[in-house]
């Protein structure tokens, strides 16, 4: 989110919500939700806090209105357009912060204001998917479906990367890997064999309530979970599980750091490879078959913050294997410079944790030929 301007305090400008909207998205994305007091908002738009709740009545009610603006205006940024795809990517450069604020702090409002929330985001899905099969009458629904879905998940990818391009360059890139997107014949796409879930050991406690402890953080977040839900929905008595982790926020970090270590050990396995594309290829499928295996590790990894004091360590992990990727695509294409890498690295792996995050999207048949027809598509391999 763009930081807005603050009009001098005492002044009241017309446009103070849209203000407030702009400086909230903006502290939001770049503290996170639980980090930014009412009070942070007030001051960045130089007003009190009590002339902030006389346009919202709390930091939900911004929340929400920052997102929701985002979706109205990228909803109403493509409606009429000729060029569907440059509009889209217009727009979401304006919200950049929205991927953020969808993905990581969304989850802290109650669940009736999700639901406002996913109205307008599952409608454009389905606009998307209605304008796909109007261009491709061969496209079965299913098909329409996901492909709007990637091409929404590439296009929020860009919030999850700090390339910094010439607006026009900016737009003609995004458009180019959407456009090449919707033209992807899934119907053509590999048979690949989507690995089965692995199940903790019954035997292990410590397995069993680290299992509880991601499915619970997935489906609610870690600070609406209790350490006695953990243990509860582990079988194990509530004292018994400090014989195994210290506190709620150790099993968390467990969750993580094992996480991290899985995908980098599928990261080793590719660097064998002989060749820079043989391992690219070797990392899209092992990322695909994890994600798809391991959903729920996969959101406690994209919504939850590492706790301190390995959050450091945990980023250069991320910033690590990252850039890990972005190599081994810049070998495989060589005329590729490092911000297009970077960028099309960034909408392989949202659009593969997002497809994996999103229940019917990962049990269609055939998911993980289709995503490794899309991964290729995205890396322009």
């Amino acid at each position: 989110m763009a930081a807005p301007t603050s009009p001098p305090r005492g002044t009241r400008p017309r446009n103070r919500r849209e203000l407030i909207i702009a400086a909230a998205g903006d502290l939001f994305v770049r503290d996170g939700y639980s980090r930014v007091a009412m009070s942070d908002i007030a001051e960045a738009v130089a007003i009190g806090p009590s002339a902030l709740y006389r346009h919202f009545r709390g930091k939900q009610e911004l929340l929400g209105a920052v997102v929701l603006d985002a979706f109205s205006t990228i909803g109403a940024a493509v409606d009429g357009s000729a060029d569907v795809c440059a509009a889209l990517a217009d727009a979401v450069l304006d919200h950049r912060g929205l991927g953020v604020l969808w993905q990581r702090e969304c989850r802290h409002l109650d669940p009736e204001e999700q639901e406002k929330l996913v109205a307008p985001l599952v409608g454009l899905a389905v606009w998307l998917a209605a304008t796909l099969r109007d261009r491709r009458r061969e496209l079965t629904a299913e098909h329409a479906d996901l492909l709007a879905w990637t091409v929404l998940g590439a296009l929020m990818s860009v919030s999850f990367q700090r390339v910094e391009l010439p607006r026009p360059e900016y737009v003609a890139l995004l458009r180019a890997v959407v456009t090449a997107v919707a033209d992807v014949d899934l119907a053509a796409a590999p048979a690949v064999a989507t690995p089965a879930e692995s199940a903790p050991d019954p035997e292990s406690r410590r397995e069993l309530l680290l299992d509880a402890a991601i499915r619970l953080f997935a489906e609610r977040g870690f600070d609406g979970v209790a350490i006695e839900e953990i243990a509860a929905a582990a079988g194990i008595a509530g004292p018994s599980i400090y014989h195994h982790f210290a506190s709620k926020r150790e099993l968390l970090l467990t969750a993580m750091l094992d996480g991290a270590e899985q995908l980098d050990l599928g990261l080793t396995k590719a660097l064998e490879k002989p060749s820079p594309d043989a391992a690219l290829g070797e990392l899209l499928g092992s990322y695909a078959g994890y994600s798809l295996t391991h959903h729920a590790v996969v959101e406690v990894l994209v919504a939850e913050v590492a706790p301190e004091p390995e959050r450091h360590r945990m980023r250069q992990a991320q910033h690590d294997y990252i850039a890990a990727w972005v190599r081994l695509l810049r070998e495989t294409r060589p005329g590729m410079g490092p911000q297009e890498a970077r960028v099309r690295v960034q909408a392989v792996l949202t659009v593969l944790n997002d497809v994996s995050r999103t229940p019917h999207l990962r049990a269609l048949p055939g998911i993980a030929g289709y995503l490794r027809a899309l991964g290729v598509t995205l890396l322009a391999l």
